[in-house]
Formats: structure tokens, C-alpha cells, sequence
């Protein structure tokens, strides 16, 4: 019976969340690579497959451009590394922003959805800690990139690509590669 019920849920929250594509929403599209300026030195972009700016959830007048990375499968993990870059003109010189106020300051909640074989992947978690970049102490200004990085578990059947959901209002970022390393 149990696992009856979590196959509905997973069923039905991949559903749902097929559903949460609206008309108005930003298409995501393909970008090339860069680097970002990180305290202790350089974090190397690796070439992001899709890039887009979303409205920052309760603030219209912010917006936040989202670039995501292949999902790396590595062991029994799998990392996802998505860019946020701030478009906010009322952040003073210097002033910066973290990633909870990027994305509306605590809708982040990344999962994968795998439709073909009907599963959901979400962060990874020991203990209460999550397997994903601070939120709160990532931050970035106007115009600046910052790097968010989480890990989820190998997907149980081999996949080329996964659909990505972050934030519930923005639109999702379907067919993210799946890399494998050895």
C-alpha cells in the first residue's frame, strides 16, 4: 500500500508541476561560458545550456538572470549548478543581494523531473543540512553572477536529460543534459 502512495505523489506532483507552464513565461535559451569573481578567487563557468531572466517572486521591479549548467553525474550523486545574476537598480554601489532574495526569498526549491520513467529527484539532506549552497550567505551585486550548487541522487535509470524546476513561478528549464563521469 505505501508505495502505492508515493507513486501517486511522485505522479502527481510531476503532473502538476507539467502543468505550471504559462503563457507569459521566459523561454530559457543556450549560452556559452565565463568566469565569476568568488571570495578566495576565480569559480570557472563550464558552459551553461540555458539562460534566462525571471521577475524576482514579490518585488516586479527586480529580475534575476538564471544560467544552468549539464547536470553532472558523478557516483551515486548528481550536481546541479545554476548562475544567478541580480538585475536590480535599487541596490546601491556595492550593495549585494543573496540568493533567498534572488528568488523571492525562500521559493528556491530546485527538483528534477524525470517524465519518461515518472520520478522526482530533491536536494539531498543529512540531519536537516542540505547538500546545496548557502542561500543566505551566496550573495552577488547588481550585475554580478553567483554560483548555487546542490546535489541530488543518481538517477535510478539512465537519462539523457531532466526538466528543472526551481522557483514555482517561473517557468521550468526542460531538457537539461545529464552527464556521466567515471
Amino acid at each position: 500500500m505505501r508505495s502505492s502512495v508515493v507513486v501517486t505523489m511522485v505522479v502527481a506532483g510531476v503532473l502538476g508541476l507539467a502543468g505550471c507552464t504559462g503563457g507569459d513565461d521566459p523561454e530559457p535559451s543556450g549560452t556559452g561560458s565565463a568566469a565569476a569573481d568568488a571570495p578566495g578567487g576565480t569559480v570557472q563557468q563550464a558552459g551553461t545550456v540555458f539562460d534566462a531572466t525571471f521577475p524576482v517572486p514579490g518585488d516586479p521591479d527586480a529580475a534575476v538572470r538564471v544560467e544552468v549548467e549539464p547536470l553532472v553525474v558523478q557516483g551515486k550523486t548528481m550536481e546541479l549548478r545554476v548562475w544567478f545574476t541580480p538585475d536590480d537598480d535599487s541596490l546601491a554601489d556595492g550593495e549585494t543581494v543573496n540568493i533567498y532574495g534572488m528568488t523571492g526569498d525562500g521559493d528556491l526549491r530546485p527538483a528534477l523531473n524525470d517524465l519518461e520513467h515518472l520520478t522526482q529527484y530533491f536536494v539531498l539532506s543529512e540531519t536537516g543540512q542540505y547538500w546545496e549552497t548557502d542561500n543566505v550567505s551566496a550573495k552577488a551585486a547588481d550585475g554580478e553572477r553567483v554560483l548555487y550548487q546542490a546535489w541530488f541522487a543518481a538517477p535510478t535509470e539512465q537519462v539523457e536529460a531532466l526538466d528543472l524546476s526551481l522557483v514555482a513561478s517561473w517557468a521550468p528549464f526542460e531538457n537539461v543534459p545529464v552527464t556521466y563521469e567515471d
